[in-house]
């Protein structure tokens, strides 16, 4: 092992998954986890704190989420008293959540050959042929993660401001010809749920099928039947492409949510005292450039059959805002911004559906 097992084979790795990112070759195609992009995307994380806690030698797996409660109405006076003496502490919420999901891939195998190939010197290493591999099994891990995290976000989904838990919206006109195309109604109406719920930013859009060809259709640029440019309505919110959302919740269902009222949880190992390496192993993590994923992961060499052994690990928890974001008193109550959608076609149908859009 002159080529230096565990000094080079995860930067190798690293490097070869960040030189293939975005590359359209059929051999490194990724399938699109829209709800793992959207939770991990700066839209979403943006102000958000998340505290990874240390296990010590209990090994319990925890994160801190703070947030803070909307406060009422009630709390303002209609007079001013210049009471200096009494009032409310604004103090965040603390939730300790605990890390309870693992997922890890099976061992990657190589022999001393295919090593070579990893940790051989720079010109030799064969980058396209690590990043096939090293990003097929991330691959494998993103999907399961996003249909275990899409289970996790049905079983959370909040409700809408008049109570009901999933509405029907009609995304294109009756009338099948160009000049109809899509409902431009339809984006007002995602934007109007998340103004009445109080939420800020733009609706996130997470789906596909008829959804996926709506937005599609909103950004050709064609004007509707009424001479609105439709394309101005694609700058009006993030439409996140996922394909396994029908599976975990039906046939033409789709999420809306507003940025920050969901996240996704990871808790890594590998790191701080607890990342180590010497000749046979290492126990480390690495970057996915296509989610910003951190995995673990873990490296070793058996010296009785002459392999090497790869595998990733994650530690992952689905969080959402609790319910006591707003007092129980607060028609807020419940309403978490994250809303399941059903598409229907006709306005016949949808009135007979969940609910008339």
């Amino acid at each position: 092992m002159a080529y230096g097992f565990t000094t080079c084979a995860c930067p190798a790795i690293q490097q070869a998954l960040d030189n293939i990112a975005g590359k359209q070759a059929y051999a490194l195609r990724r399938d699109k986890v829209g709800l793992v992009e959207f939770l991990r995307s700066p839209a979403n994380t943006a102000g958000f704190e998340a505290i990874q806690l240390d296990p010590g030698t209990g090994k319990r797996k925890s994160v801190d989420v703070n947030y803070y409660q909307k406060l009422l109405e009630s709390t303002v006076n209609e007079s001013i008293t210049d009471d200096c003496s009494t009032g409310n502490e604004s103090v965040p919420y603390c939730e300790n959540v605990e890390i309870t999901n693992e997922l890890e891939t099976t061992n990657l195998v190589f022999d001393e050959d295919n090593m070579r190939r990893i940790c051989g010197p720079l010109g030799a290493r064969d980058e396209d042929w690590i990043a096939r591999i090293m990003n097929a099994q991330l691959n494998a891990l993103l999907v399961r993660l996003d249909k275990l995290v899409l289970a996790q976000a049905l079983a959370n989904v909040g409700s809408f401001m008049d109570g009901s838990t999933i509405k029907a919206v009609q995304l294109f006109n009756t009338v099948a010809t160009d000049a109809q195309g899509p409902r431009a109604l339809a984006m007002t109406l995602f934007q109007d749920e998340l103004d009445q719920a109080a939420l800020m930013g733009p609706p996130n859009i997470i789906g596909a099928n008829k959804v996926n060809r709506w937005v599609k259709a909103l950004g050709y640029g064609t004007s509707n039947a009424a001479g609105m440019d439709l394309s101005k309505l694609s700058s009006e919110f993030n439409f996140y492409y996922d394909r396994f959302v029908e599976g975990v919740f039906g046939e033409d269902e789709f999420l809306v949510i507003a940025p920050g009222v969901s996240q996704l949880l990871t808790w890594n190992k590998y790191v701080g005292s607890y990342a180590k390496a010497n000749d046979v192993f290492e126990h480390g993590t690495i970057v996915d450039p296509f989610t910003g994923i951190v995995f673990d992961m873990k490296m070793h060499y058996d010296d009785c059959t002459d392999m090497f052994y790869i595998k990733f690990q994650l530690n992952w928890e689905f969080w959402s805002m609790p319910d006591d974001a707003a007092d129980s008193s607060d028609d807020h109550y419940g309403v978490n911004g994250i809303f399941n959608y059903e598409v229907c076609d006709t306005v016949a149908e949808c009135a007979s559906g969940h609910s008339v859009s």
